[in-house]
């Protein structure tokens, strides 16, 4: 918080504990002040119906005018920071000392060593947020994308502002698709393994489409399928543990390994090669079909990862269905014992107040159902992390099982307090399900629309990654000729380009122009994504998208690039940037825009704060390209080589500030940074 927004807090606390003895935070205190979308409304605003709350009484407009007569004889506390204050309507306007704000707050940015606005809590709130969640066995398809960008730039957004984050990728990987899977793998005689060795998961999928295929006319493939998914959820349950058992042993400082999570493809080998001639080994017994079921999981894990680090994503812990799907008949008997389940037609069913569909819980057969198994999930997290928040990035489209699920843990709760007694025999389940209630949220985001490649419609990550690298290096050749033919391109980037094109390359590595390519690339995707609000549906259109101009990632890397161009042509001055000892005048033509570049910046703690309130990172969007839009303006209409260095040193700090946080943004918001385009 700069000392502009401190000295206000403290002004505010000040008034209100002397005038109506009334103590109040600084947090609350912080919270009252806003910074006023228009500047004649000052630079920062306190709102006269919100001090209702503090003793204050009458209407707003009664309020602000009692609110300002008590602040102009104290004004004095900070006159030295503020020009004046006004009232308008229900506001009470403060306007800085413009010159002693765009000084101070270059100069905190300059001071703070790149962590400009990050937060150290004294008691920070420990954070799940579960995201991407691919289905094993299936190329990353697409549809996954924004799940994972929206999923990891809130981990940072929440880290950024000084909390502990557990990033979880709870992936697809149990369910009767699994027993179709091992079904073709153990029915086909024509698989080609060599293939198989190269790219496992594409193999795997072509599998699943060919017997989703057959089932359409051959009724044993469907029956085959069930009966191997039957054996495989038996022999997950041969040595049975009950849920409570499980939660006991389950705490954060000492957790014991559980089925399905990352380590359950332990014992499996990457070096195990399938063939033609062991598969049946596999395919005959219980052990052997989940041995099969652990390696493709292995496999497709460590292809997932490959694609994770190709975009920046990274996770603490991969979990799956499978963890939890021993223990769905336990959850099945818990819920009927509560009294909040019944038996309807063989299934057994929640009713939950103001959710139109009964949630399933198990069907007639006894099969455990998603939901089941997410009730599980939930509980034994919290067992083993405590958490405060866990956060679900899943599609809107999902939003009823969520209501289902959140509405069944407020079942719980309530029952459980009014009927202290049951439940006698699960006392962990009681525990842990008394302190979830509030703590679960469910992040939803729209669709992307439009997407296609030059294959067609786009299907897989892989694919779009390719598409992206190739489309971001034509838009980029382009770029660099018009600049070229305008006279922008100067003769060292011109030595530049020239170098990074014609550089000779090792076999199997990027060179430089594609490694730019694929970061301008990704970065468009994923700043096409986050720059929406997450609940709308995104449109998706390449030539938009591969901008340099308008609302687009490259054009917030371009501008990082080219500021860092124009600070290393500065620094050749020899220009003092160590000492961020210096001032702006009024009487200097550029100061405001100077002026307003410097108020952006101070709102940047806010709009993080913002963003991780509402997660929603197109805040930080819609920020980053406001102050991208700042410095734009300033580098068009202003020239600093060639004045004095006296002139043009604030000025310097000025930029370094401005490059400061857009990279900052950049990285919370998962788009890679360039040093130069």
């Amino acid at each position: 918080m700069d000392v502009f927004k401190k000295s206000l807090v403290s002004f505010i606390q000040g008034i209100i504990k002397e005038k109506k003895n009334i103590q109040i935070s600084h947090e609350e205190s912080e919270k009252l002040i806003k910074n006023p979308p228009d500047s004649s409304f000052g630079d920062y605003s306190l709102a006269s119906y919100y001090l209702s709350r503090y003793g204050f009484k009458g209407k707003p407009e009664e309020i602000a005018e009692e609110i300002f007569n008590i602040f102009i004889p104290d004004f004095e506390r900070i006159e030295d920071l503020f020009d004046k204050i006004e009232i308008k309507g229900v506001y009470i306007n403060f306007f800085v000392d413009k010159e002693k704000f765009a000084s101070h707050i270059i100069q905190d940015v300059a001071g703070s060593n790149g962590n400009y606005g990050r937060t150290a809590h004294e008691k920070p709130l420990k954070v799940i947020i579960d995201f991407s969640s691919p289905n094993i066995a299936k190329p990353f398809g697409v549809g996954h994308l924004r799940s994972t960008v929206i999923g990891m730039s809130l981990s940072k957004i929440y880290e950024f502002c000084g909390h502990n984050v557990i990033k979880i990728n709870y992936l697809g990987d149990f369910g009767t698709q699994f027993g179709k899977l091992i079904t073709a793998f153990c029915r086909y005689n024509d698989i080609n393994f060599s293939e198989f060795e190269k790219d496992p998961v594409k193999v795997l999928y072509g599998l699943y489409v060919r017997i989703h295929k057959d089932e359409q006319t051959d009724a044993t493939a469907n029956e085959e399928a069930k009966n191997r998914f039957k054996m495989l959820e038996d022999f997950i349950s041969i040595n049975k543990r009950s849920l409570e058992e499980y939660l006991g042993n389950l705490n954060f400082k000492k957790t014991k390994k559980f089925f399905g999570g990352e380590n359950s493809a332990e014992g499996i080998s990457d070096k195990i090669k399938l063939s033609e001639k062991n598969k049946n080994a596999f395919c005959g017994t219980q052990e052997g079909q989940y041995d099969l079921w652990r390696l493709f999981r292995k496999l497709s894990i460590n292809e997932f990862k490959r694609i994770y680090k190709s975009i920046g994503i990274e996770f603490d812990a991969y979990e799956g269905e499978a963890s939890s799907a021993e223990f769905s008949n336990d959850i099945k008997d818990i819920l009927l014992e509560s009294g909040i389940a019944e038996v309807s037609e063989g299934a057994v069913i929640v009713r939950i107040k103001g959710v139109k569909a009964p949630a399933l819980i198990a069907k007639s057969d006894g099969t455990s159902l998603y939901l089941s198994r997410d009730i599980v999930t939930a509980i034994s997290r919290m067992a083993k992390y405590n958490f405060d928040k866990m956060i679900y990035v899943v599609g809107s489209e999902q939003s009823l099982h969520f209501n289902q699920l959140f509405g069944i843990f407020d079942m719980l709760k309530e029952n459980l307090k009014e009927n202290i007694d049951k439940l006698k025999d699960s006392p962990n389940f009681k525990r842990y399900v008394s302190i979830m209630g509030g703590r679960l949220v469910h992040v939803k985001f729209g669709r992307i629309i439009g997407m296609s490649t030059r294959k067609g419609n786009i299907v897989f990550l892989n694919d779009y990654i390719e598409e992206a690298s190739l489309k971001a290096k034509e838009k980029l050749n382009k770029e660099r000729l018009e600049r070229f033919k305008d006279g922008g391109t100067v003769a060292g980037e011109v030595t530049d380009l020239i170098k990074t094109t014609s550089k000779i390359t090792p076999v199997g590595e990027k060179s430089e122009a594609e490694q730019t390519s694929l970061k301008i690339g990704i970065g468009a995707v994923i700043f096409n994504d986050l720059k929406t609000r997450r609940a709308t549906d995104v449109n998706f259109n390449w030539d938009n998208v591969l901008s340099f101009e308008g609302q687009t990632g490259p054009y917030l890397q371009y501008t990082v690039s080219r500021i860092n161009s124009l600070v290393s042509k500065l620094n050749a001055l020899n220009i003092d940037s160590k000492h961020p000892d210096f001032s702006f005048s009024k009487k200097d033509t550029d100061f405001n825009d100077i002026f307003l570049i410097a108020k952006q910046i101070a709102c940047f703690k806010d709009a993080v704060n913002e963003a991780m309130e509402q997660n929603e990172p197109s805040v930080l969007s819609s920020y980053a390209l406001e102050l991208a839009s700042l410095f734009n303006k300033y580098y068009q209409n202003y020239r600093l080589i060639g004045n004095d260095i006296n002139f043009i040193k604030p000025r310097l700090f000025m930029l370094s500030s401005v490059r400061t946080v857009l990279t900052q943004i950049l990285n919370l918001l998962c788009v890679p940074v360039l040093e130069r385009m």
